[in-house]
């Protein structure tokens, strides 16, 4: 399927009124990740290396976090990774119970068991990892951290499951799993932790700032799933994508289901505006909420910007609006 120059024109015009910024130590994060997935066989060889290199994951990580010191974000930046990585591995299993298997170890090792011989290499990296978190983090983050964990893998056995059975979701169900898919709420769950401070159960659970992480989740995600489609419907006759689910159950062409992508899209991100203003009374002197939702602004404006540059989804075959 060839994809036109209007749809990358479409997707581009989106902007995220947020400031663009970066860590001044994004080099220094890309050798530590490569560093670590190199000790983790999590890459094997050159062309591992650099298919990693250049999907500027670090870069991504340091458009996310440019205050934070080097420790939280090497922490963050290994999570992010881990998280890409394992959603790789997810689109190329065809098996639930073996995906599932895999899962079983990884929440042990999560959960603090030690890793056995033979355990995947993403689960001796999630035991550093978690090893590493529980170094850094209260219990009250262990315990939001591992919840959004678990229902990202959950989400993943869907996605898995609905690929087998050759089923197409209906847009109500692929929202509600998406949401937790694309590993978008773990890492917002240690956003607080990462800028030093720990928002109490009773803000991070309030009913606006839920509301608004997941206004938060759903624009960025459908952001993600505009640009990964090109590269997904090339893969898959009938990807889990937004694009391609609206397409199909409103019986729409390509223009028409994009704009309602984009529309949804469009949607979710004034709600989340919306609620940043309510948000503001929540706050405390030392503008924590403020802070918080200052970064997940960081996040959505970083994956603008590195969605613009990555080899993740810049592929000759489906993207030549900048040719």
């Amino acid at each position: 399927m060839t994809i036109e120059r209007w749809y990358w024109q479409a997707v581009e015009s989106i902007n995220y009124p947020f400031p663009q910024r970066i860590h001044r130590d994004t080099s220094w994060l890309e050798s530590e990740i490569i560093n670590w997935c190199s000790t983790y066989q999590l890459i094997h060889n050159r062309k591992q290396e650099q298919r990693l290199r250049s999907a500027l994951l670090a870069e991504f990580v340091a458009r996310a976090n440019a205050d934070i010191s080097r420790s939280m974000l090497r922490l963050i930046g290994l999570w992010t990774v881990w998280f890409f990585l394992l959603d790789d591995l997810t689109d190329s299993i065809h098996s639930v119970e073996m995906l599932a298997d895999l899962h079983v170890r990884i929440l042990a090792v999560v959960s603090g068991s030690g890793t056995r011989i033979g355990d995947h290499p993403l689960t001796c990296a999630a035991a550093d990892l978690s090893a590493l978190l529980r170094q850094n983090a209260g219990s009250v983050t262990f315990v939001r951290f591992q919840r959004a964990f678990a229902q990202t893998l959950e989400a993943h056995l869907w996605e898995v499951s609905t690929r087998i059975a050759n089923i197409q979701p209906d847009s109500d169900s692929y929202t509600n799993m998406r949401l937790w898919s694309g590993a978008f709420l773990p890492i917002i769950a240690l956003a607080d932790m990462a800028q030093g401070f720990e928002l109490p159960s009773y803000i991070f659970n309030h009913a606006i700032v839920q509301e608004l992480i997941h206004a938060a989740t759903q624009a960025v995600l459908w952001y993600n799933d505009l640009w990964s489609y090109p590269k997904e419907i090339q893969a898959h006759k009938a990807p889990p994508n937004i694009v391609h689910i609206l397409a199909r159950e409103h019986h729409l062409s390509l223009p028409e289901a994009l704009s309602l992508a984009i529309a949804q899209h469009d949607q979710a991100m004034q709600r989340f505006l919306h609620l940043k203003a309510q948000a503001r009374h929540l706050d405390d002197s030392e503008r924590k909420v403020s802070r918080f939702v200052e970064s997940i602004e960081s996040w959505l404006r970083a994956t603008q910007d590195w969605s613009r540059r990555t080899d993740r989804y810049r592929q000759e075959t489906v993207r030549s609006v900048n040719a």
